[in-house]
């Protein structure tokens, strides 16, 4: 995440700044997880959880009978050196797109610091996917020796479901491993030793859970490091292994000894269990439980792992809603994926559910049952016809604005050099054009070529996908940069603060109406940054409001004690003084600007504006990636229509603009559908016409002071709900 830091001087352009007020008043007000540690704001990428709304969802455990299995977390090894590679397996979890695996200090509850590591269970920091079983690996591990224990946690917050403890170890300590945690008896048990004291007697030992070395039985199985009962060679580091394993299960630890003595240098615990049948189990599933905010086009994938018997392909029936659909089965050896696509677009708002029946080749079959149910983002079809002017900016060389366009920064400079590659350089102090290819490698950040790689790759979050962008009836699945584009930078630069504004030409639009701007906005909040997106139609004189983004907590708003309303303030908004909001130094007056957000306005601050101040989710790399269109009411006939972009920030990500027209879009009459009602019993089922597509249904307890809220359980255009004794209102909210 991207935060604002307090202006430093040359010589600690190297470490890591204070933290600024408005990230704690930040935390303080969002109550939101936090899994990483405390590490410096200058990077987007310190905090590398975006926090995460903590979610409920239903578990994958198979519907065929039988009690849900305990979740478990296992680590490949209870030892580690420093930075090495630490794996964790897990098994029969809830299945959960955002449940998590962080690793803290031995004896810290999880929330009540930040976690030391983590990752969600398919191994990334998005949660692509949930997950009831599989493995992480902590790449490089951790750098500080000592005890830590890895929690597998619920849905991106605090319930441990399972936990497991290891150590960290110096490098050139003495170590033993075997190849695998548990094996099936016979199994061959393959035993590897590190930094070893080089006797040609030191030997491996394998003894039942709770004995000691030379304290009673003897060892189950041993043999010196050469692999032999003679020991005729002296090894520190090698494999020994006992091809015909255990005959017995249970619990076992194998032990490093000294010089045919008992001393010990290292051990590891293992298991050996007899061989069990098992079914098959779903393993996956897209989308996960109660997933929401869903892609309009989300497709369905269960990915199910074969056990002792198999799935029975033939046997498999998806169903959407209660409705039979045509999957797609595909097998490699033992993973069988099922998988559907929708053949158009799900409704805005709406929710979904998919059931995956199937039977094994048992005598007689089991037969098995998945449910997950989902719910679409709110997204909106924009449908646009040939433009009355476009610019894409692909004809414009790199550094430079469009014939018309023009362009006034208050940004400070403590670079003067001009190198698109450094995010920190005179280039990135203004608005200006840049190839969208440049966000696919890397930047140099605050003019040092030393940095932690990960800050140079970070602005790859710039060409970051919103899949809820859907333009002319069709998901746009791709970047919205694409060629070259207008870019207004703020992250990884040094300096007090950054202020940019960008003025587009005057475009004659007389004897046109209807008119609209739409464009391709590359934004991303941060908690101290704001973009506000503006028009003239008398050549910069007065300016009219279309757009300002801000970060959610920072808008003030009034509930009507009387309906309960909420509104925007905002005056209180805009003229709320903040610690964290750009400021500079007017060079012409010497007067200190900012402060608060209205000082980037060009239209004048009144409580007019209120429906054009809009929350956007603070470091968020997709939410605000959005197609916008604005209807401009003041800008039909008219013959000098001009815009303004701003952006202003400390050290605060950036705005970026690709394919900027204007359209002259005819108003379509919308003819409000009827909600409907039937009931049957105690059962009541609220339906309107299909064709009203993007309606959100709400419900609310009373009508004044009103509460409403989206009803869940909606399918298509129908929900069914039970009657009770208590009131209840229901509408239909527009798109």
């Amino acid at each position: 995440m991207k935060g604002p830091r307090p202006a430093l001087p040359a010589e600690d352009a190297l470490r890591p700044p204070s933290p600024a007020p408005s990230f704690v008043r930040t935390l303080i007000i969002k109550l939101t997880p936090m899994h990483t540690p405390f590490l410096p704001l200058r990077r987007a990428t310190a905090w590398p959880h975006r926090f995460g709304s903590l979610l409920t969802a239903l578990s994958l455990t198979a519907l065929s009978g039988g009690l849900a299995q305990t979740p478990s977390l296992v680590a490949n090894h209870t030892t580690y050196y420093a930075g090495e590679d630490v794996v964790f397996t897990f098994a029969d979890g809830p299945g959960n797109r955002l449940d998590w695996i962080g690793i803290y200090p031995e004896g810290v509850v999880p929330g009540s610091v930040a976690s030391t590591r983590w990752f969600y269970v398919d191994g990334t920091q998005q949660g692509n996917s949930g997950l009831r079983e599989g493995t992480v690996t902590f790449a490089g591990g951790l750098n500080l020796a000592g005890p830590w224990t890895a929690h597998l946690l619920e849905n991106d917050g605090y319930t441990s479901l399972a936990s497991i403890t290891f150590n960290v170890i110096d490098p050139g300590w003495p170590l033993v491993r075997t190849d695998k945690r548990s094996y099936v008896t016979g199994e061959p048990i393959a035993v590897t030793f590190q930094n070893g004291a080089g006797n040609r007697l030191d030997w491996i030992g394998i003894y039942q859970e709770g004995q000691t070395p030379g304290g009673g039985p003897s060892s189950t199985l041993w043999s010196y490091v050469d692999g032999t009962q003679v020991g005729t060679t002296a090894l520190t580091d090698g494999t020994v292994t006992f091809s015909g394993g255990l005959a017995a299960a249970g619990n076992f630890v194998v032990f490093f000894l000294l010089n045919d003595g008992y001393d010990v240098l290292a051990s590891e615990p293992f298991t050996v269990t007899p061989p069990a049948a098992t079914t098959p189990r779903v393993v996956s599933v897209t989308p996960g439980p109660n997933a929401v905010n869903q892609p309009p086009n989300a497709g369905y994938a269960a990915t199910i792992r074969n056990g002792s018997t198999q799935m029975v392909p033939a046997s498999v029936v998806l169903t959407v809603d209660g409705g039979v659909v045509t999957h797609q089965l595909t097998q490699e050896d033992d993973i069988v994926t099922v998988a559907y696509t929708p053949t158009a677009l799900w409704p805005s708002g709406s929710t979904h559910t998919f059931r995956l029946e199937f039977a094994d080749n048992a005598t007689p079959a089991n037969a098995f049952a998945n449910e997950v149910t989902f719910s679409v983002g709110t997204y909106r079809n924009i449908v646009l016809p040939a433009p009355l002017y476009f610019e894409d900016f692909d004809g414009t060389a790199e550094g430079a604005l469009p014939a018309g366009w023009t362009s006034v920064s208050y940004t400070e400079v403590l670079n003067s050099e001009l190198d698109l590659g450094n995010l920190d350089s005179a280039s990135y102090a203004d608005w200006i054009v840049v190839a969208a290819d440049r966000f696919t490698g890397s930047f140099v950040t605050y003019s040092n070529p030393d940095n932690p790689a990960g800050w140079g790759t970070d602005y790859q979050r710039v060409l970051t996908v919103n899949p809820l962008n859907v333009l002319n009836g069709q998901v746009y699945d791709r970047p919205l940069a694409s060629g070259r584009f207008a870019f207004g930078n703020s992250g990884y630069r040094n300096g007090r603060s950054q202020v940019l504004y960008l003025f587009s030409p005057d475009f004659n639009l007389a004897g046109r109406t209807d008119v609209h701007l739409a464009f391709h906005s590359l934004w991303e909040q941060n908690q101290d940054s704001m973009a506000a997106i503006e028009y003239s139609v008398d050549r910069g004189t007065t300016w009219l409001p279309l757009a300002y983004f801000l970060d959610g907590p920072d808008i003030v708003t009034v509930t009507d004690e009387t309906t309960g309303e909420v509104t925007v303030d905002a005056v209180a908004t805009l003229t709320a003084e903040h610690g964290d909001v750009a400021r500079y130094v007017d060079p012409e007056t010497f007067e200190e600007k900012g402060g608060h957000y209205g000082a980037f306005l060009g239209a004048e601050i009144s409580p007019a504006l209120a429906p054009f101040i809009q929350a956007r989710v603070n470091d968020n790399a997709a939410e605000s990636k959005r197609i916008e269109l604005y209807r401009l009411t003041a800008a039909d006939n008219q013959a000098a229509v001009r815009f303004r972009f701003a952006h202003a920030g400390t050290d605060s990500w950036y705005f970026g603009i690709d394919n900027f027209g204007l359209y002259s879009i005819p108003a379509t009459p919308v003819e409000p559908p009827t909600l409907t009602w039937v009931r049957s019993g105690e059962a009541l089922t609220l339906s309107w016409p299909a064709s009203a597509t993007g309606f959100v249904l709400e419900s609310s307890p009373a009508v004044a002071p009103a509460s409403w809220s989206a009803v869940s359980g909606v399918s298509g255009n129908s929900v069914t709900v039970t009657m009770s004794a208590a009131a209840g209102f229901y509408r239909l909210r527009a798109p």
